[in-house]
């Protein structure tokens, strides 16, 4: 069992621990109100397989509309659920939206890791 997601509240943050520890953010975006939010949460975010992956690979950040509305913002998140991969410097690399069911999700995010090592071997 891993346990509950462990979310962080703060991009310096969530930069930060990525850096120390090899790995990308994953900045997701939620509303309360939200349906595929709620089933996001619900059926794929509590599988043994994405905790597990997300915590291997991922800073999980989260962020819920209103209360965080200047992320929203910030980051050009109009629809929900949105989920942001972002490398160690805090840039974009990789965009979702919407629910995906457990395997699709943990393929989506594999897709966004081999992006960004795409990216970090060009530079």
């Amino acid at each position: 069992m891993t346990g509950e997601i462990i979310w962080e509240e703060n991009l310096s943050n969530a930069i930060r621990l990525a850096r120390d520890g090899d790995k990308l953010v994953l900045a997701a975006f939620f509303s309360p109100s939200c349906e595929a939010c709620i089933r996001m949460k619900k059926c794929t975010l509590i599988t043994e397989s994405v905790k597990e992956y997300i915590k291997k690979f991922f800073v999980p950040l989260k962020y819920e509309s209103g209360r965080d509305s200047d992320q929203f913002l910030r980051f050009g998140v109009s629809a929900k659920p949105a989920f942001l991969v972002l490398d160690s410097e805090g840039n974009e690399v990789f965009r979702k939206i919407g629910y995906f069911d457990p395997d699709l999700f943990i393929g989506k995010l594999e897709k966004a890791r081999k992006k960004a090592a795409h990216l970090a071997a060009k530079n």
